[in-house]
């Protein structure tokens, strides 16, 4: 008779989730997200195995309650890394799967680190010190299918793959042997002629500083419009066009857009403002990037505006080598630097002294809830220290609720982004906002 498949209780709150096992996340998955909106769904599946405990500093007899108490203590620190939105089930032995939905890729991505991080420390059971070795595999609805089985099985074998590689590793590459969705790559081939045409066009969500009481600078997005889907989320076109080479074109529009608006600022009369652009990792670490740059500073006169760059704490973390050579030459350039979605990853502050940063932008994790929460608070307060001490100014993101802005307003130094504040929102609008802010003399957002 075959072993049931064990159940994870997964703490919220101090309460214990519904019961899950395989067949019953099928069925929930189902339930929960194919019968409302199944056309706006995402959601990802992490495929985790841990293995190598056979690797003792000791040896314990009772193997049977070493395997228990292991187990308990695996599901105890998996749910300690997950929210009451995700869902958490054992499918084999020491295999498990946890389910996100509704949420951007990379932070599927960020929560593979912060479990590989979790279990980077030795494991003490009864007396006994030993290593547990992670593996895990992310496949991404609907990116790589739309049947729940093939998908698991995607992340089974991404997680296989790389562990044939070493140990503590995280895959989210898919095979080549997977193929886009249709849809997939119908946008990957209109990419090139919607960069050209001006379906890509951008908004700009306004940063407000608690010093100046004005706002200061903002964040442009990219988005597509496209004629038959509409709206296509940055979160699928952006890596679309990092493999099918059109993300330098992309970036070139990007630049190009941002010399615009600082004549459109100019014309309105408001000075002293940044614009911030996201680099992707795939353009920054190009052989050609820095010439390219350069070129494009000259020839659409950005040399003397308040340009940043905005690069992720995942790629300060991976090309740490590679970045302190490229970022100086970008900051000689008079281009400022800032780290986004900082906290989300693990540099350390030799890390961040090395390098040449301006900015810190603050995750939105750290905000939310901030109101609430006093470790959260702590932790912002020594951030800031520490960014003060590292001569960095401070971004938060993402503050929504007038309870949290009331929390940070107790930190001076920082610079506000949030829907609270700014909605991203077309050139026109954002220098409309910026002058009726003026005329109200800083007291009205």
């Amino acid at each position: 008779m075959k072993k049931p498949v064990e159940i994870l209780h997964v703490l919220h709150h101090d309460s214990c989730s519904s019961a899950l096992d395989y067949a019953a996340l099928m069925e929930l998955l189902q339930r929960n997200f194919f019968q409302t909106d199944p056309e706006h769904i995402r959601f990802s599946i992490l495929f985790i195995e841990f293995y190598g405990f056979n690797q003792f500093y000791g040896y314990n007899e009772n193997l049977l309650e070493r395997d228990q108490l292991l187990i308990s203590k695996i599901g105890k620190k998996l749910s300690s890394a997950l929210t009451e939105n995700d869902m958490l089930v054992r499918v084999g032995d020491y295999q498990y799967i946890v389910v996100q939905a509704d949420i951007p890729e990379r932070v599927s991505s960020e929560l593979a680190r912060q479990i590989m991080h979790l279990f980077s420390e030795p494991c003490m059971i009864n007396g006994d010190m030993f290593y547990i070795y992670t593996s895990i595999g992310i496949s991404f609805y609907p990116d790589e299918g739309t049947d729940l089985y093939a998908l698991i099985k995607v992340a089974e074998n991404k997680m296989k793959k790389v562990q044939k590689n070493g140990k503590n590793l995280i895959s989210t590459v898919q095979d080549s042997s997977i193929l886009l969705t249709e849809r997939q790559m119908e946008l990957k081939q209109a990419l090139p002629a919607a960069i050209e045409n001006g379906e890509i066009y951008f908004l700009y969500q306004a940063q407000y500083s608690q010093v100046h009481q004005r706002f200061t600078g903002a964040e442009m997005l990219a988005r597509w419009k496209h004629p038959a889907y509409g709206e296509i989320s940055p979160e699928i076109f952006i890596p679309l066009a990092e493999q099918n080479g059109m993300i330098a074109s992309l970036s070139i529009k990007t630049l190009v857009a941002a010399s615009k608006a600082f004549i459109v600022l100019d014309h309105a009369h408001i000075d002293d403002f940044s614009l911030s652009v996201n680099i992707s990792p795939v353009f920054l670490l190009t052989a050609h990037f820095y010439k390219t740059l350069q070129f494009l500073l000259q020839e659409y006169e950005l040399n003397e505006r308040n340009l940043h760059f905005e690069i992720t704490e995942e790629m300060l973390l991976e090309h740490t080598d590679y970045l302190l050579d490229i970022l100086h030459k970008i900051k000689n350039l008079g281009i400022c630097i800032e780290v986004d979605d900082f906290g989300t990853g693990y540099t350390s502050i030799r890390q961040l002294a090395d390098l040449p940063i301006d900015i810190l932008k603050i995750d939105k994790s750290f905000i939310q809830g901030i109101d609430t929460d006093k470790k959260k608070h702590d932790l912002l307060k020594a951030i800031v220290s520490m960014a003060e001490a590292l001569n960095m100014k401070v971004i938060a993101e993402g503050i929504e609720k007038q309870e949290e802005a009331t929390v940070l307003q107790q930190f001076a130094p920082l610079t506000i982004q949030g829907y609270l504040y700014a909605k991203p929102v077309q050139l026109e609008a954002l220098v409309e906002k910026i002058q009726k802010l003026s005329a109200g003399n800083g007291n009205t957002l």
